[in-house]
């Protein structure tokens, strides 16, 4: 069995003004988990980018090589944490918003050529076998349908005295502002999501970039991760993120993190 994971964590963006604080974090806090506390993955079969690492070269070429060589009874992991964002949709048959959900690599710009696009993934993972246990996770905004803008949260956690951000990026006035803008592409098929997508918040809402415990953390990582180590071996997924709902909740965070795909074990990270 081969198990390898892809981990992206974006704090520092060429503007300053979309500076993040957690996203690092979570990665590290996550290969700790995968490696060590709960060691299914051998440290060589972990990549990590972070930062100017993680512009949309460097993510689509890693994430060939994730799902290179794999066959039935694999696992394989994609955590992404960083800016995502919403786009006027290419395929407007498919999305009756005119959107569609994206996660901004470091030298995100607005073009397609520095945007990875809820179709884009699709096309990417359509090549994970049949058999292969694959879970992505994403700790960005807008992320529900994808199978941090520095914006002071109105109302600060009561435990820290450092504001919220959330991993957002406004679309600037002068950038294209409508789906009638774009050239449309010629319908796609798509095929079913053959995964489990762990998203931080529904894809009309932010995703938190908190401090937590001391530290900076996604929210929706922190809480993931406090439910993994504590429950992983008792509950299914879908289970998990409900736990990690009340648990943002309770602590102050009006993201509400979703799932999609194959969700009927969490055994997948033990």
């Amino acid at each position: 069995m081969k198990n390898k994971a892809l981990l992206v964590g974006i704090n520092q963006y060429p503007d300053p003004r979309n500076e993040l604080r957690g996203c690092i974090n979570d990665i590290n806090d996550m290969f700790n988990f995968i490696t060590q506390i709960n060691p299914v993955y051998q440290k060589e079969q972990v990549r990590t980018l972070t930062n100017r690492q993680a512009n949309k070269k460097g993510i689509v070429e890693n994430l060939n090589w994730l799902l290179s060589d794999l066959q039935a009874g694999d696992q394989i992991l994609f955590h992404y944490s960083g800016h995502g964002a919403q786009m006027p949709t290419e395929h407007p048959a498919l999305e009756k918003d005119g959107h569609d959900e994206i996660i901004c690599p470091y030298d995100f710009d607005w073009t397609a050529g520095t945007t990875l696009r809820d179709k884009e993934f699709a096309e990417i993972f359509k090549a994970i076998p049949n058999g292969v246990h694959f879970v992505w996770i994403s700790d960005s905004c807008h992320a529900e349908d994808l199978s941090r803008d520095p914006i002071v949260a109105p109302m600060p956690l009561s435990n820290n005295d450092y504001p919220n951000r959330y991993r957002f990026i406004n679309r600037p006035v002068n950038s294209i502002a409508s789906p009638s803008s774009w050239s449309m592409k010629e319908p796609i098929q798509l095929k079913p999501f053959n995964g489990a997508l762990l998203s931080a918040c529904a894809s009309n809402q932010v995703s938190a970039d908190a401090y937590i415990d001391n530290r900076f953390n996604g929210a929706f990582t922190h809480y993931l991760l406090k439910n993994l180590k504590a429950h992983a071996k008792q509950f299914p997924m879908n289970e998990l993120i409900q736990l990690v709902n009340k648990d943002l909740a309770k602590n102050g965070y009006e993201q509400a993190p979703q799932t999609e795909g194959k969700l009927e074990k969490a055994t997948f990270f033990i």
